[in-house]
């Protein structure tokens, strides 16, 4: 026999896929019916998010007091800086004051008076009320203020001399105005 007889008989010859399967193995109409009977599997029950344990819970309530008396606290130091945030908006109508020559000596005795102001709402038993002058600006520089001796003569000529800051150089009042600014939010009050 020679070889491309049996290659030809091979090729003529399409092999049956269906003669090689076992007879057990059911064709795709019969395996349709056959998943039709078959239950769905059942969930595991739904995880709870209650605490398991009694230190949970005791974790759980500390966290809750923690909380409850950060808020507190913070409710109480909202409260108590009320007076800061009045006197830094108070602050930004004084600093809009000085941008007109004409007022600015307004602006800046109206910042002495708020300066005073703000340090007898925070150390109301420190004799803040007689302080003047070289005195005013070494208290207010011992309470983290940053005040230079050229802003007491400014605050000074502002409350005793009529238009005595109008012909100041602009430059020199804005930083007064910053230091001011800078004390008034960054002034430290014993609790």
């Amino acid at each position: 026999m020679s070889t491309t007889w049996v290659l030809a008989q091979t090729a003529t010859q399409a092999p049956n896929i269906a003669d090689d399967m076992p007879d057990d193995v059911p064709d795709t109409m019969d395996a349709s019916l056959a998943l039709t009977g078959l239950d769905e599997l059942s969930l595991p029950p739904s995880v709870s998010y209650a605490p398991q344990t009694w230190g949970c819970g005791v974790v759980a309530l500390l966290l809750l007091l923690g909380m409850a008396w950060c808020g507190w606290r913070a409710w109480r130091r909202y409260r108590r800086d009320r007076y800061r945030r009045l006197a830094l908006a108070e602050l930004e109508t004084l600093v809009s004051m000085t941008r007109d020559p004409a007022r600015r000596t307004i602006a800046v005795a109206s910042l002495a008076a708020l300066l005073k102001r703000t340090a007898l709402a925070a150390y109301p038993g420190a004799g803040v009320g007689r302080l003047r002058g070289a005195a005013w600006i070494e208290f207010l520089n011992g309470h983290r203020g940053r005040f230079v001796v050229a802003d007491g003569h400014y605050l000074a000529m502002a409350s005793y001399a009529p238009r005595g800051v109008d012909d100041s150089p602009q430059g020199d009042i804005d930083a007064l105005m910053q230091r001011a600014r800078q004390w008034i939010r960054d002034h430290h009050v014993e609790v």
